[in-house]
């Protein structure tokens, strides 16, 4: 007799916040086609209403809603929920810290307009699997809080009577566990530490609780004083277990957001996150009268070796570029992986271009080092796109255009070569142009 099959997970819920129309039918085809159960919301008060009849596991929600509604007001009711509900923000806004704002509010992740289906699979079941890993770890860390509640001979808690001089009275048999760490026997005096705490709830008439360090492991100790009487009593227990959950859940949050905002190949900065800088690189640079070289940075012949050898090689590859570029540059700067084969470098502070040209051509010169000592990479080689805060653009847009059109001309006159939007030099040597 066969077996029966084991019963299959419910498909993931996701409430889709979206004002227009069209952009709602293509959320709800794709994620349908995935496997999802989804459901529609136009405005804030419809979302709210879809929350309230049933179970969401993610909610996709656009930043800017009609009516002058924003998504932002959503998330942040819904982030104190979490991990019940991943909030994923969709926004058409090139202002990346708007999403990177969300991000820190609480969003699980963002996604771009306009995005292609393969990018909606991708941002929905990666929140999807951060949000079942926290839900898992809270579920642990409730668990851990009641085991820890319960007073048995498999999790003992010290209970203490002390004088208001700090004498211990009685101490029961759970509490000889600590000897040894604490000097917890009736007679004995409480240790400093715990006889000001003492002192401090008996000034203040009500209950107590702090947590102390020893020998590598935490004890958190109650204290509640008795009316009228001339001691106190002090419950305590090891949640050393719970402080390391505690500060798994932190590190899972940690990562969440470290994930969002980095590519996932070279651990390098994302769009996102490159965006932001710029802007901070900016207005740094405007204050203190410091000029800002952007540079897009292309691996040259990168797609033939991608074609020939597969793609795992070209990621080696890329990883080992990236790694090259990053030991390459100063600490102020920032290497950050745009998409494909392409690089961009941020290099602020400069007092000349000259100084942002010398970085590039130290990072060209460590590159090519590097790609010479191995005969499949050997064809490879850099193209260097240079823009100048303020010289050749004021916005962050216009400097990556500007950036951008220096690359396409290294491209177009020959490759492996440095090329500078405000140049007026035709020459494109393997060097600056």
């Amino acid at each position: 007799m066969a077996r029966p099959s084991p019963p299959q997970p419910a498909p993931a819920r996701v409430l889709i916040v979206e004002d227009q129309r069209d952009a709602r039918a293509l959320l709800r085809l794709a994620l349908e086609v995935t496997g999802y159960e989804v459901a529609e919301a136009v405005t804030l008060a419809a979302a709210r209403e879809a929350l309230g009849r049933g179970p969401v596991d993610l909610v996709l929600c656009d930043i800017h809603l009609g009516a002058g509604e924003s998504g932002i007001a959503l998330l942040h009711e819904l982030a104190p929920r979490s991990p019940d509900i991943a909030v994923v923000m969709v926004t058409g806004d090139l202002h990346t810290h708007t999403a990177i704002d969300c991000l820190r509010d609480g969003a699980f992740d963002y996604l771009f307009k306009p995005f292609t289906r393969e990018r909606l699979e991708e941002v929905t079941a990666r929140a999807l699997r951060r949000q079942r890993q926290m839900i898992a770890e809270r579920r642990r860390v409730e668990e851990q809080i009641r085991m820890l509640g319960q007073f048995s001979s498999e999790n003992p808690n010290p209970v203490l009577r002390v004088a208001r001089n700090g004498v211990i009275l009685y101490a029961n048999a759970a509490s000889r566990t600590l000897s040894g760490r604490l000097n917890l026997e009736p007679g004995a005096k409480v240790p400093r530490l715990l006889r000001q705490f003492i002192s401090d709830v008996l000034a203040k008439g009500e209950r107590g609780e702090t947590q102390i360090e020893i020998a590598e492991r935490t004890f958190s100790f109650a204290v509640t004083p008795i009316k009228d009487a001339d001691y106190v009593y002090l419950y305590g227990h090891d949640i050393t277990r719970l402080k390391e959950t505690e500060r798994e859940l932190v590190r899972l949050k940690e990562q969440a957001q470290a994930m969002a905002l980095h590519d996932p190949l070279t651990g390098l900065p994302n769009r996102t996150l490159l965006e932001d800088r710029l802007l901070q690189a900016i207005a740094h640079c405007g204050r203190v009268g410091k000029k800002l070289a952007v540079v897009f940075v292309d691996l040259d012949n990168f797609k033939p070796l991608n074609d020939a050898h597969g793609h795992k090689v070209g990621d080696q590859v890329l990883v080992e570029v990236a790694r090259c570029v990053n030991a390459a540059v100063r600490k102020t700067d920032t290497v950050a992986r745009w998409g494909g084969d392409e690089l961009i470098l941020l290099l602020p502070g400069l007092n000349s271009p000259s100084l942002g040209l010398a970085v590039c051509s130290r990072v060209k010169r460590a590159v090519e080092k590097t790609l010479a000592s191995n005969p499949l990479t050997r064809p490879l080689t850099l193209s260097m796109g240079v823009a100048i805060y303020p010289d050749d653009a004021l916005l962050p847009e216009m400097l990556l255009q500007q950036a951008d059109a220096a690359l396409y001309r290294a491209k177009a006159r020959g490759r492996n070569a440095i090329v500078v939007f405000g140049a007026t030099s035709d020459s494109a040597s393997p060097g600056v142009g």
